[in-house]
């Protein structure tokens, strides 16, 4: 049931934290506004409690805080009305078209009927928000201790995730007992409320292959987790994933016309990954790139679309496409290369120019004294001649008279 419009509970904190990292830094600190109804999971914050927003968004991503999440919202977005606005505008730009958030944290204490999403929207906001490095290492941390504050004193959290962590206690999935810990687990989100029952998005990586399964609405939480891990088994049973291009590879380049530099060098975004099911191979996935045009005019902005790059299964099906970009600007060039000489290129014509004209110079050398290496052969050949004839005649004084 992908698409059925569900409260997410606390699994919309994903969204609260990857807007919060778009917009603020780590290190930046944040004053409590006001007394926060403490309900459900929270760190006590108290009014005029100072804290950081990397604080904050420990206690919200590993705690489950609704009182951070709160917080957060409205050093973010001046309300939490104007952050749920900014919430909605970015699932719609992660490709989520049936959500509407409005609360910042999941708790529906006025039993907000528009505070809805689905399994799919989740699932393609997680992966955006996967994205980031620093949300990756968040939704993975098992445990963080908030240092005493002007309000408070030392803060240590858990997890609220056990599949991160707990080896000890099993889980029956199949009839079959199996920790909480689960291979490969890297987040990422829990949520629970009398509405929205038992939630959790998780995530798992092995190898080059990683996978996010969503559950809403489970009836107990040991249902979450067991469906979660069910969803992830399958997805490692039956599929992996392989690079089809690397966006740290030049991928391809275009000639520019009038340019500091020839060409100018194209890549990918984020990496070409295509999850395919086992029995395929690297080797059976085909790239093909296609420029836009075979050469452009400077000045380009790096980042220009340039092209696009495909790749096709061994029956010649397409799997994915994505832009090609220019990973560098290139500036206009200067009088050289509107004869198709770029700048970078300047000092190595200078030098094949001056190598030519060396080359040039020692031909016109060479041939000037094998000019003069045959005029003095030749004089030499007349003065052996002179000399000959000199001595034939001391050895016959009378040829030159007729007896």
């Amino acid at each position: 049931n992908i698409d059925d419009r569900r409260d997410p509970a606390s699994i919309t904190k994903i969204l609260n934290c990857l807007i919060v990292l778009e917009t603020m830094e780590m290190s930046q600190k944040i004053t409590v506004p006001y007394n926060i109804e403490q309900i459900g999971h929270n760190i006590d914050l108290k009014k005029g409690e100072i804290l950081t927003v990397e604080q904050l968004l420990y206690a919200m991503m590993v705690y489950s805080a609704n009182d951070a999440a709160e917080v957060l919202a409205v050093a973010a977005g001046g309300s939490v009305e104007n952050f749920c606005d900014m919430m909605n505008k970015r699932a719609e730009m992660c490709g989520a078209e049936n959500t509407n958030f409005t609360n910042a944290n999941g708790l529906n204490t006025w039993g907000q009927e528009n505070h809805r999403t689905t399994a799919y929207d989740l699932a393609l906001i997680a992966k955006e928000a996967m994205k980031n490095k620093t949300f990756r290492k968040l939704v993975s941390t098992v445990t963080y201790t908030i240092p005493k504050t002007n309000k408070s004193t030392e803060r240590v959290l858990r997890s609220t995730n056990p599949c991160l962590y707990v080896k000890k206690k099993t889980i029956e999935i199949d009839g079959i007992e199996r920790p909480y810990k689960y291979r490969g687990m890297n987040g990422i989100k829990t949520g629970s409320t009398g509405t929205a029952g038992e939630c959790f998005c998780g995530s798992a990586k092995r190898g080059n292959t990683e996978f996010i399964a969503v559950v809403l609405n489970a009836e107990d939480e040991y249902e979450r987790f067991a469906d979660v891990i069910k969803l992830l088994d399958y997805g490692f049973d039956n599929y992996r994933t392989y690079t089809a291009a690397s966006s740290k590879e030049v991928l391809d380049a275009v000639k520019i016309k009038r340019g500091d530099k020839a060409e100018a060098d194209l890549s990918i975004d984020e990496d070409m990954d295509i999850t395919l099911e086992k029995g395929y191979d690297k080797s059976d996935i085909t790239v093909k790139t296609t420029l836009n045009e075979e050469k452009i005019t400077a000045p380009v902005k790096k980042g220009t679309v340039l092209g696009t790059i495909e790749a096709y299964d061994k029956k010649g099906n397409a799997l994915a496409q994505a832009e090609l970009r220019s990973i560098e600007n290139v500036n206009k060039g200067g009088p050289l290369s509107y004869i198709g000489i770029a700048d970078e290129r300047i000092p190595l014509f200078v030098i094949c120019l001056a190598v030519a004209l060396i080359a040039f110079a020692a031909v016109r050398i060479a041939i000037r004294r094998a000019k003069y290496n045959r005029r003095m052969r030749r004089r030499a050949q007349r003065q052996r001649h002179i000399r000959k004839r000199e001595r034939d005649k001391v050895k016959n004084p009378f040829d030159d008279f007729d007896i």
